[in-house]
Formats: structure tokens, sequence, C-alpha cells
């Protein structure tokens, strides 16, 4: 879906300005995934260091009661771990939340905030909805070999994705609901705007894709992680869920304004973000009603045919695009029959 023109607001005009509001938070971010990184790192060198301890003074240690108090000590350990591992995952989602309240504190600080300015709804919207891009693939990169290490990127890339993919998921899904609660709160302030309704509706489009790019990601990965499988589920349920209250935005759209083809336009970009190819037909059917010269729509409408096996539809596009706008045309038959 496009960028609604009231994203365009006089406070975010700057991207110096938004990076100079997100990067302490960024940086606070890192910070706390670094420091379960280092807890979890301090535990396992400590179990780790009491094992070779145990294996190297074995003989020392069978002739005296000491080797009881060497298997304890590794036993505390193990138990000391996973006690403090429960608790700092218990303890994280709060954390993050807390993280993005002083994030929205600082800049409602900075915007002078007050509440129901429709202005001030859009400015906050649009930063959770920057700070949340600015964390995209942020789970990849938390370890970092030098140079001579390079061979091992790639399998340091894919550790970091497994152990961090979750804190990064729920940071950007804070992010992006924070921003929704924004947006409901601009269409309370003008409930027939239709503006308002569209980038409501995008707002839930953006927190449907999170669901939907991260559920893909993980499906690659079930053949070797299979408790994926688990969160894969549960994503996809997230995504039905957010998915089904966009469409509910995009219905009230239609409903005020059946005959503007702005609207359906938005529509047609909001059911190709969540993946609803007939739906998008139907909208790009509508506008070519209003205005059959719109090549642009007239080629999108092709494509979508080709892409759902409706070869014939698409051929009669071809013909029309033929005789108007020869390239396209072309371009467009590369996909009969792919």
């Amino acid at each position: 879906m496009t960028s609604s023109n009231v994203e365009g607001t006089q406070f975010l005009q700057n991207n110096e300005q938004i990076t100079k509001i997100t990067q302490p938070i960024l940086s606070q971010f890192d910070r706390l995934i670094q420091s379960y990184v280092l807890f979890n790192l301090l535990f396992i060198i400590a179990g780790l260091l009491e094992i070779l301890s145990m294996l190297l003074f074995f003989t020392f240690l069978t002739q005296s009661s000491l080797v009881a108090f060497a298997l304890s000590l590794i036993f505390l350990t193990m138990f000391s771990y996973f006690i403090f591992r429960v608790y700092f995952q218990t303890a994280k989602p709060e954390q993050l939340d807390h993280l993005k309240n002083q994030f929205m504190s600082n800049f409602k600080t900075i915007l002078d905030y007050r509440e129901g300015e429709p202005e001030h709804h859009i400015a906050i919207a649009f930063c959770c909805s920057k700070l949340s891009d600015q964390l995209a693939g942020k789970e990849f990169s938390y370890y970092r070999p030098h140079r001579w290490l390079g061979l091992f990127s790639s399998m340091l890339e894919k550790f970091s994705y497994w152990w961090h993919w979750q804190d990064v998921l729920l940071m950007r899904e804070l992010l992006l609901k924070a921003s929704i609660t924004e947006h409901v709160k601009l269409v309370r302030s003008e409930p027939t705007n239709l503006e308002f309704h569209a980038v409501l509706a995008n707002a839930y489009v953006l927190l449907s894709s999170l669901y939907a790019s991260q559920k893909k990601r993980l499906e690659k990965e079930e053949d070797q992680w299979i408790y994926f499988k688990n969160y894969s589920a549960a994503l996809d349920l997230k995504f039905r869920i957010t998915a089904q209250k966009a469409v509910e935005e995009l219905k009230i759209l239609n409903e005020f304004a059946p005959n503007d083809p702005w609207v359906h336009l938005q529509l047609a970009y909001s059911y190709h973000d969540l993946n609803m190819p007939l739906e998008e037909i139907n909208e790009y059917e509508i506008i070519l009603k209003f205005n059959p010269d719109d090549l642009d729509a007239l080629y999108k409408l092709g494509l979508l045919y080709f892409q759902e096996g409706m070869n014939a539809k698409g051929l009669r596009i071809y013909e029309t695009l033929k005789h108007k706008h020869y390239k396209k045309a072309e371009s467009l038959l590369k996909l009969y029959g792919a």
C-alpha cells in the first residue's frame, strides 16, 4: 500500500532528526540483547571449565570426597543457569515494552505532544514504524567475526538469527502495535476521513506483513530446527487476525466511497500486500471501469490474470496493450505459461 500524504507531516521531513530520535533506543536495544548474550556466555564458559577441571583432575578427585563436591558444583551451575534463564526470558518482554514506552515518551516530549492533535498522532505512528524498519535484519548481526574468520560468517549469522529472532520480532511487533494505536486515535478524531482509514489499514498491513515474512523465514528453517513449527503456527494465527482487521478498514473505505478510483487503488495495494490476489483482481477491474485508459492498472491486472491461471483474460489484456503500449505488452506476454 502506498504511503499517504498525511505522513508528510512537518515533524518528519528531516531524516537526520528521525535518526537522532531513534538511535539512542537502538543502542539501548543492542545493549539489552548483548547483556543476555553475556549472561549465557558466562554460564557456558563456567560450566565448561568445571567439566574440564573435573576431567583433568578426575583421578585425584576420586581418591577423596571432593568428587561429590565437584559434581554438586556442576549441578548447581546448570540449575542456576536454567532458573536465571527462565527469569530473564520472562522479564525480557517487559523490558522491551518499557524501552518502547521510553522511546514514545521521549518523542512526545520533543514533539510537545497533545492528545487529539492529528499531526502528533501521525508523527508518533510514523516514527514507530521507522524504528521498526531500522530493526529489520538486526537478528543476523550480533556476531560479526574478524576478517580472517570470514569463513565462519555464514554460520555465525545463522546462530545469531536462531538466538535473537524472537527478540527483534517482539520489539518490532510492539512498535507497529503502538503505530496502530496512534492511527486508531487519528481515526477517532475524524471518523469519516477516508485518508485516515487508509493509513490505519496500511498500519495493519505492515504488522501482518511482519508476521508473514517471519513465518516464511521460519518455514525455510523447519527441517533444521523442528521447534520452529510451533512458532510458525502462532505467527500464522497472528497474521490472519491482523489481516482481517486490515480488510475491515478497507471495507470501510469502499463503503464510504465506492466510486472513488483512489480508494480502489489503495484497496488493490493492500490486497497485494495481504497476498489476496482474487480481491486484488476485483479492485483493478473496478478501477478500469472508471478509467479504461489506465495502462498501469491494465498491465497489473494482466499480470494477476496470468499468475492465477486466467490465461484467456490475460491474453485479452495483451491484445489491448499491444495497440497502446507495445513494451508493456511484450513484458506481459513473458509471463504466459510461466
